[in-house]
């Protein structure tokens, strides 16, 4: 089977991991050829590359985003729209037997798709109904009416994920399966041994862009407080974005008097070290679709702290971390809870030690989703 995968991005983020974890088993392991398609050159190629795939960079534009504003929005659709032919042309002569759309914002793939009449499978990596970053011309339940209405198959990445689905468009509840991420362990970094005695927090780690869903303000207001009352935590906030965005952070570190604990430091492709170092993940997003850094960290053997809200409930329900309420203060009252109480941040680092044993010996998603293509292809009328 040919099967051809439309990124929307040619980055290394979650959703591209995950697509490198999905051509790897489809090629290595299953034997099919696989094709992708990025919108630019990035570090996305030489890793799919060396899964097996051929590259294609077949520029596109998405549908939704941070900044699609109603003017801005109406004319990224329009060049989302216009993308579409050049798809139709490339589908037309590669002629895979299945299109997968790797990620809810990009729509030039699974139109193309439909109009050549190739089987496709969209796969939905986004809380579409509620995350503020993903704004569009175009109403959010519209856009997963589409998605339902075009896909011979959507995937989404968590219960949380195929919620909102069923809520927006029920027809896709037919059609719809859960597939968590695949997450990969770095065996080069041993899960964290226990320490000779129980340890405080101190050392406090959030990875992602800068944004209001992210919750880095959130992070800093509650080290912020946590400070005044006489409890500093250090903290590192990665890959927050550009220069712009590092500029922000640091300012409103400054402004809420811990500036002098606030590191930021560039996206890690090898996130590991930095859970290693950590005490506790921060995992701030009120709309976490899935949460693979909450996956990351406590297969380091690190425990996350938590906004009940989102995919993140649903990892953290079994352990290995603490859900809080989505609010600043919350956050910084379980802060100061935790640094006072040794036994209980010893029991959370227990559970997530266990948490990394049965994650780490968790077979990869990736077979469930490739078997996934190979029945809607086995049973094509």
């Amino acid at each position: 089977m040919h099967i051809l995968f439309v990124s929307h991005s040619s980055d290394l983020m979650g959703a591209e991991r995950s697509l490198v974890a999905l051509v790897r088993e489809a090629v290595e392991v299953r034997g099919h050829r696989v094709t992708v398609t990025v919108p630019d050159d990035g570090p996305l190629r030489a890793e799919l590359v060396d899964a097996g795939a051929q590259v294609v960079v077949l520029p596109t534009t998405l549908w939704m985003g941070k900044r699609h504003n109603p003017l801005v929005g109406l004319v990224r659709t329009g060049q989302a729209a216009l993308s579409v032919p050049r798809y139709l042309r490339y589908i037309r002569q590669a002629r895979p037997d299945l299109v997968v759309t790797n990620s809810a914002v990009v729509p030039a793939g699974a139109f193309a798709a439909g109009m050549a009449r190739v089987r496709q499978v969209w796969t939905v990596r986004e809380s579409l109904l509620s995350n503020p970053s993903l704004r569009s011309v175009l109403p959010r339940r519209m856009i997963a009416r589409i998605i339902a209405g075009r896909a011979d198959g959507v995937v989404a990445i968590s219960r949380y994920v195929a919620g909102q689905l069923r809520d927006a468009a029920p027809e896709a509840e037919r059609k719809l399966r859960v597939i968590v991420p695949s997450v990969a362990r770095h065996t080069e970094v041993p899960v964290r041994e226990p320490r000779p005695r129980p340890a405080s927090l101190g050392r406090l780690l959030l990875l992602g862009r800068f944004t209001a869903e992210k919750g880095q303000a959130d992070a800093i207001k509650a080290l912020g407080r946590c400070a005044r009352a006489g409890q500093a935590f250090e903290m590192r906030l990665a890959g927050v974005g550009d220069a712009d965005a590092v500029r922000s952070v640091r300012a409103l570190a400054v402004e809420h008097e811990v500036g002098h604990l606030v590191e930021v430091t560039e996206w890690a492709d090898q996130p590991h070290l930095l859970y290693q170092w950590a005490d506790a993940t921060l995992m701030l997003s009120r709309n976490e679709a899935y949460g693979r850094v909450t996956v990351e960290s406590l297969m380091s053997g690190t425990p996350v702290i938590g906004y009940r809200a989102g995919g993140t409930i649903e990892i953290l329900d079994e352990g290995g971390g603490l859900l809080v309420p989505p609010d600043a203060d919350a956050l910084a009252d379980a802060l100061l809870t935790l640094a006072g109480d040794e036994a209980a941040m010893h029991r959370l680092r227990d559970e997530a030690r266990q948490r990394a044993v049965s994650l780490s010996s968790a077979p990869s998603s990736a077979p469930s989703f490739i078997s996934y293509l190979e029945e809607l292809q086995a049973n094509r009328s």
